[in-house]
């Protein structure tokens, strides 16, 4: 018996090789193509961030405005380096208002439906903030200080920024001056 002839050798298995190269050239591209998108659905890209939070921000920042009132400001965009010298990013604006109307309860519950029309998840932590907001990859932290004999609110600080830390290979962030939120 020749070779050939005890073990033929059937198309089936070339395809199959064929089939599984082509399916590992795809897992590979895949696997280093460089997504610039995390899990929670954001950008890691540092300009592709900020041009999304911006565009958030200045959206919401009139909505919270006329349904909670008080006298607002801040809001001054930032890029802050995480660790150090680590090329990862941190894209933050705070700001806030004074003296809003209504108890704690009420303000919390107008800034929560605002952020809730935003799409934004929300929680309510108690411990750590306020209300905590999600959406793709922008969080917000809103944190209040009650007046020691009543329940309104003398401040409300209400902060937009980076859920996860942002790369700048381009040094896009390190050179990013401030950005003015709110007008």
């Amino acid at each position: 018996m020749t070779p050939s002839a005890a073990r033929p050798r059937p198309k089936v298995k070339r395809m199959t090789r064929i089939l599984l190269g082509v399916l590992l050239a795809a897992l590979a591209t895949a696997c280093t193509s460089g997504s610039s998108t995390d899990p929670g659905g954001g950008d890691s890209d540092a300009e592709v961030f900020k041009t999304r939070m911006d565009a958030f921000v200045r959206d919401t920042l009139p909505k919270l405005q006329t349904e909670v009132g008080g006298e607002w400001g801040g809001y001054t965009a930032k890029f802050y380096e995480k660790g150090g010298n680590t090329g990862q990013w941190e894209y933050s604006a705070a700001g806030g208002t004074s003296r809003p109307p209504g108890t704690g309860k009420e303000v919390l519950d107008k800034v929560e439906a605002v952020l809730r029309e935003q799409g934004m998840e929300i929680t309510r932590p108690g411990v750590t903030s306020d209300i905590a907001g999600r959406k793709d990859g922008i969080m917000v932290i809103v944190l209040r200080a009650l007046e020691s004999d009543v329940e309104s609110v003398s401040t409300l600080k209400v902060e937009f920024r980076s859920e996860d830390r942002l790369s700048s290979s381009d040094g896009f962030a390190e050179n990013a001056g401030p950005t003015e939120l709110l007008k």
